[in-house]
């Protein structure tokens, strides 16, 4: 950890559960008319998916309210530089993640709807820019630093996936029709999230925490994003989970011995 971002997260813990506070309720406040559509089984009003999607904003309007009270504005939104490689990686990680899921579900005589889901409807590529930048300041730059000093990267990104999961509650509906998922499909939601968030912490860290690779990688997940794939696909949702969760425990055990070697390096030095 470097000697800036280190100072960034010495803010009290109180001000992760308040940004916790203002980034899920802003968001799940501009998620209510779509949510009260379902409900009501109404037709939801016409600005209730643009709310939605202004709602994504909220985990960095939290985090800048918050930073901007500490004067910790630079901490958390001018961390930016990095070596441009971890930025394509970041871009491609998603794909690389998921493409085994699917070449394994072929190998076992598995027909896919699609190999891939790029953006195809105007409101994905809206998706594409504002969910990343409305995002990762909040949930990379302001939340996973304050809480991997204080419970460590692994159990510290794991929470802030538990909560990313969490924020996303209002915007589970399918809106055409309107319908609310089946809770199988929600569970297996957050569960990638808390997942993701471990193999988020693992590149996050290895570029130096750069916001660029945060975004970068959220970017990635929006450029091939499984969550449209079709339910039916049982088997290869599990593989898809199946390969994630080993990734997610290579990326733990790398953030774990990294930081243990970070911990005994001044202990050898006074030896």
């Amino acid at each position: 950890m470097t000697e800036s971002s280190g100072r960034g997260a010495s803010t009290g813990h109180g001000d992760v559960l308040i940004f916790f506070a203002l980034a899920c309720g802003i968001t799940w406040a501009f998620d209510l008319p779509l949510a009260l559509a379902w409900a009501t089984n109404a037709a939801p009003p016409s600005y209730a998916m643009p709310m939605v999607g202004l709602g994504a904003l909220a985990p960095s309007l939290a985090a800048f309210i918050l930073a901007a009270r500490r004067g910790e504005l630079r901490d958390v939104f001018g961390r930016w530089r990095t070596k441009p490689i971890w930025i394509v990686l970041g871009l491609m990680l998603p794909t690389l993640v998921q493409l085994p899921a699917t070449v394994f579900e072929v190998a076992l005589g598995g027909h896919p709807a699609h190999w891939f889901y790029p953006p195809v409807r105007p409101e994905h590529f809206a998706a594409l820019v504002m969910f990343p930048l409305g995002e990762e300041f909040g949930w990379r730059g302001f939340a996973y630093p304050r809480l991997a000093q204080r419970h460590g990267p692994v159990i510290g990104s794991l929470v802030l996936g538990v909560v990313w999961g969490l924020w996303h509650l209002g915007m589970l509906f399918a809106p055409d029709p309107l319908r609310a998922l089946p809770a199988t499909t929600i569970l297996v939601y957050m569960l990638d999230l808390a997942l993701w968030s471990v193999v988020m912490a693992w590149m996050f860290e290895r570029s130096s925490r750069s916001i660029a690779v945060a975004i970068a990688i959220h970017a990635g997940e929006h450029l091939d994003n499984i969550s449209r794939a079709p339910e039916i696909e049982v088997r290869l949702r599990v593989l898809r989970i199946a390969v994630l969760a080993i990734v997610a425990a290579l990326a733990a055990r790398s953030l774990t011995t990294k930081r243990r070697g970070a911990a005994t390096a001044p202990a050898m030095q006074v030896t």
